[in-house]
């Protein structure tokens, strides 16, 4: 759902990259913080401090405050991290964006006591960094706005994050608690569901309080509920398979000056829609039927060549499919050195995703009828 976005820094090792779309909210929420000032200072008790409500002093105030907020995120996010580095889960990236953070773990545990342990890292992060501001409060001036709108938003945050809704936080812990007694694909679509529900209440009171950030924040949660519980079942129906699996092995291999028209001949007799190109034995690469509309008939087809990517027989077929997504390719080449092993498309993958996962839903219903 998140582009890789800006490279911020590197936090005890963890990338730290920040969207475009944070580079548009932070000065908005600088400027909503700032027009709002007098309203916090009167929520949280402190005096109506003309120094802090003149000139330009409350949207630096609020820029300062915006900042926080979002280190606060990024603390929160990198609880996560650390929590996952300690059961040897690496994180590939940390990103701060329009409705905060997300740490992108290279994969979330299927065990559900590791589960629960990464995802209560972050709120206990929050509530710490609460506790933290609200014994630090000051009862006057910056600093004492700023103590407490940080006590605040790291309760807000904490609590926000518990709600049972994947990818939330609370959603993580809803599922592993659930994964105590089902099987992990039955924990994961119980999730989904409640996430769904979650999401749909949290966008209709949004509505009520005309409130757009609630609203927003609950389209993402119903669409990332879906690609979370898509992604993971992925996960799992692929779980073991390498490419050589589920690879073509001995694939037609094309000279470049074949006609493309014989190509299209030889893709309906064999029922395949892409083949390596290949010269004196070295793969030049590969060509497929979606990279031929409007291709002359009688041109060569090493014209149309596309770069190949390149995929060992020992990958794992969910690192192959990341790898042809990342990309935007339809098949891969499967390689050992510079002898071509076998073709792999993404139809070959999801043909044995389908077919992996009728036998886990199988086994859930199986396991569920005990």
């Amino acid at each position: 759902m998140l582009q890789r976005g800006l490279p911020l820094l590197r936090l005890l090792g963890i990338p730290v990259h920040l969207d475009l779309t944070f580079l548009l909210v932070l000065p908005l929420l600088a400027f909503l913080i700032a027009r709002n000032l007098p309203l916090y200072l009167e929520l949280f008790g402190l005096p109506q401090d003309p120094g802090l409500l003149q000139g330009s002093t409350p949207f630096l105030l609020g820029l300062l405050a915006a900042l926080s907020l979002f280190l606060s995120v990024l603390l929160h996010e990198l609880g996560h991290a650390l929590a996952a580095q300690r059961l040897g889960i690496r994180t590939q990236r940390i990103t701060l964006w329009l409705l905060g953070g997300v740490a992108q773990l290279e994969r979330i545990p299927r065990e559900p006591k590791k589960e629960l342990f990464i995802a209560l890292a972050g709120p206990l992060v929050s509530f710490a960094l609460a506790l933290l501001f609200r014994l630090l409060r000051q009862e006057a001036g910056t600093l004492g706005f700023l103590t407490h709108y940080l006590a605040l938003v790291n309760l807000v945050l904490g609590l926000f994050n518990l709600l049972p809704a994947l990818p939330l936080d609370g959603g993580r812990v809803y599922r592993a608690l659930l994964a105590l007694r089902h099987p992990y694909t039955r924990a994961t679509q119980k999730a989904m569901g409640m996430s769904q529900a979650v999401a749909v209440a949290l966008g209709l009171f949004g509505l009520m309080v005309f409130n757009p950030f609630l609203v927003l924040m609950a389209f993402f949660v119903y669409m990332a509920s879906r690609a979370e519980a898509e992604a993971t079942l992925l996960a799992q129906a692929l779980e073991g398979l390498k490419v050589r699996d589920l690879m073509s092995p001995n694939p037609i291999a094309l000279p470049k000056d074949l006609p493309v028209e014989e190509l299209l001949r030889l893709a309906l007799a064999h029922r395949v829609s892409g083949f390596p190109v290949v010269e004196e034995g070295r793969v030049l690469g590969v060509v497929g039927l979606e990279g031929l509309e409007g291709a002359d008939p009688r041109a060569p087809v090493g014209r149309y060549v596309q770069e190949p990517l390149a995929l060992s027989p020992e990958d794992s077929a969910l690192k192959a499919l990341e790898r042809m997504g990342e990309r935007g390719y339809a098949r891969a080449l499967v390689m050992e050195g510079d002898t071509l092993l076998g073709v792999l498309s993404k139809t070959d993958l999801l043909r044995a995703f389908q077919v992996r996962l009728l036998g886990l839903t199988s086994l859930d219903k199986e396991g569920g009828a005990g």
